[in-house]
C-alpha cells in the first residue's frame, strides 16, 4: 500500500535534493578544482588556458604532400600573417614554433643567402611554407628550385600543391602533366591531378 501523496512528495524532493547535491560535488572534483578522481596530481582543467604538452616529432620530409610539421602549445588559434605553425597557440597566449622547427628554418635560410642555387634547401622551406598553408610563398620557392633543376618530380608536384591550394588549379594540373609526360603512369601525380580535376569541375 503507497504512501499518503502528502508524506511521499516531502521524501522525494529531500531524496532528489541530496542525489543532485552528490553528482554535482562529483561533477566538481572530476571536472573542476583538484581533479582527484582522474589520479593523484593530474590536473584535467584549470582557471585559464589548459596545460597541455606534447614532445616535438623530428622533422620529416616523406613524399608529396605528406609533409607535416609538429605543432605545441594549448591548440590553435588563427595565425598572424607570415607566421610559421605553431607561432600562436590558444588562449591567446604566444609559444613559439617547436626548437627543432626554428632551427631548421634558420639554417636554411642561411644556406640559401650563402648558395640562392640550393634546392634541397628551396624544396625543404618550400615545404615548410606549404604546410603553415602560405601557398604563395612555397610556390615562389618551388619555382626557384624548379628554374634549377627542371626535372626535379618531387619539387614540382610540391608546386602543384601549392598552386592548387592557392585557387590556381589550371596552372597546377599543367605542373601535373608536364610530371606525366616526362614520368607516365607517376602514382603520386595521378592522385594529385584526380584531385585537381574533382576541383577544376566543381
Amino acid at each position: 500500500m503507497g504512501l499518503p501523496a502528502r508524506i511521499a512528495l516531502p521524501i522525494l524532493t529531500v531524496f532528489a535534493l541530496v542525489f543532485l547535491g552528490v553528482m554535482a560535488y562529483l561533477l566538481r572534483v572530476g571536472f573542476g578544482t583538484t581533479g582527484a578522481a582522474f589520479g593523484p596530481g593530474l590536473t584535467v582543467a584549470q582557471q585559464g588556458d589548459a596545460d597541455l604538452r606534447a614532445t616535438p616529432a623530428p622533422i620529416a620530409t616523406p613524399g608529396p604532400g605528406t609533409f607535416t610539421v609538429p605543432q605545441t602549445g594549448t591548440g590553435p588559434v588563427a595565425a598572424a600573417a607570415g607566421t610559421l605553425p605553431g607561432q600562436q597557440t590558444g588562449g591567446g597566449t604566444p609559444a613559439g614554433p617547436p626548437a627543432p622547427v626554428m632551427a631548421a628554418v634558420s639554417e636554411l635560410r642561411g644556406r640559401i643567402a650563402r648558395n640562392p642555387k640550393d634546392v634541397a634547401a628551396l624544396e625543404v622551406l618550400g615545404n615548410l611554407e606549404l604546410a603553415a598553408q602560405k601557398f604563395e610563398e612555397a610556390d615562389r620557392l618551388y619555382a626557384r628550385a624548379l628554374v634549377l633543376d627542371p626535372h626535379n618530380f618531387d619539387v614540382r608536384l610540391h608546386d602543384a600543391e601549392a598552386l592548387h591550394g592557392s585557387g590556381r588549379d589550371r596552372a597546377a594540373l599543367a605542373q601535373i602533366d608536364r610530371v606525366l609526360r616526362e614520368r607516365p603512369g607517376f602514382p603520386d601525380a595521378l592522385d594529385d591531378r584526380r584531385v585537381v580535376l574533382h576541383a577544376l569541375r566543381k
